[in-house]
């Protein structure tokens, strides 16, 4: 492993690159950061006023690497992320219809709330920055009423990206990774589960559609209509 793969985020990008019309420096997204991670490329100013992590504790470790400069938000969307997914043999649709039910789904919600109200640039991150933060990012986009080709094509921008981020999550396994936690086996990890395909986010929406909307189901798992007003203005200006 090269030292360039240890200090660069594998999966960064601000939301907007992929979607027509929203601002840019509100929401980034990312795989898990290290400390000493170099200033992600279009990622300006960094570090973001505020991140939300949405990992487990296991996989946070004590300390966020970005703690000393940015508001850091504990959300784990999956209170044991192995147990929910891998181990328990759920395909990765499953997995993520799981993430829009119950706590979890509260916890989605939560995130999407947290953009709402802070400001500045808000960076939202798990381990890879696709499972837990593709589903939480697609919610925030169907709020503001995005098209639907525009939230999958920013959750299949990660597909691209999973090598770098096998490779970080490997280095945080191994110890070589300067200020990470343990992080997770990735070779307990099935292939699937490494994958972006653009199926398993329309899993997702179709879920929220036959709830009657993504305005509808987020009411119903915490948010509220000034927190989606919020959301679009801080998006759409």
């Amino acid at each position: 492993m090269t030292l360039e793969t240890r200090t660069v985020l594998a999966n960064a990008r601000d939301v907007a690159a992929a979607v027509p019309g929203l601002r840019a420096g509100i929401v980034w997204r990312s795989d898990a950061p290290f400390l000493g991670d170099a200033a992600p490329a279009g990622l300006a100013p960094w570090p973001p006023t505020t991140v939300v992590d949405l990992r487990d504790p296991v996989e946070a470790g004590d300390r966020h690497p970005l703690a000393a400069t940015s508001t850091v938000h504990a959300i784990p969307v999956l209170p044991d992320a192995a147990a929910a997914g891998s181990r328990a043999g759920a395909s990765l649709t499953e997995l993520y219809r799981g993430m829009i039910t119950g706590d979890a789904g509260r916890a989605v919600a939560a995130v999407a709330i947290t953009i709402a109200v802070e400001d500045g640039p808000v960076l939202v991150h798990c381990s890879a920055g696709k499972d837990r933060t593709g589903v939480s990012v697609a919610l925030v986009l169907a709020l503001i009423g995005t098209a639907r080709d525009s939230i999958v094509a920013d959750y299949v921008v990660t597909a691209a990206n999973m090598g770098g981020v096998v490779d970080r999550m490997a280095a945080a396994w191994a110890g070589e990774a300067t200020g990470s936690p343990t992080g997770v086996d990735v070779s307990r990890i099935p292939a699937a589960y490494l994958t972006a395909p653009a199926d398993a986010i329309e899993v997702v929406l179709d879920a929220w559609d036959a709830y009657g909307g993504a305005e509808t189901w987020f009411l119903a798992h915490g948010g509220s209509a000034a927190h989606v007003a919020a959301l679009r203005e801080r998006l759409l200006g």
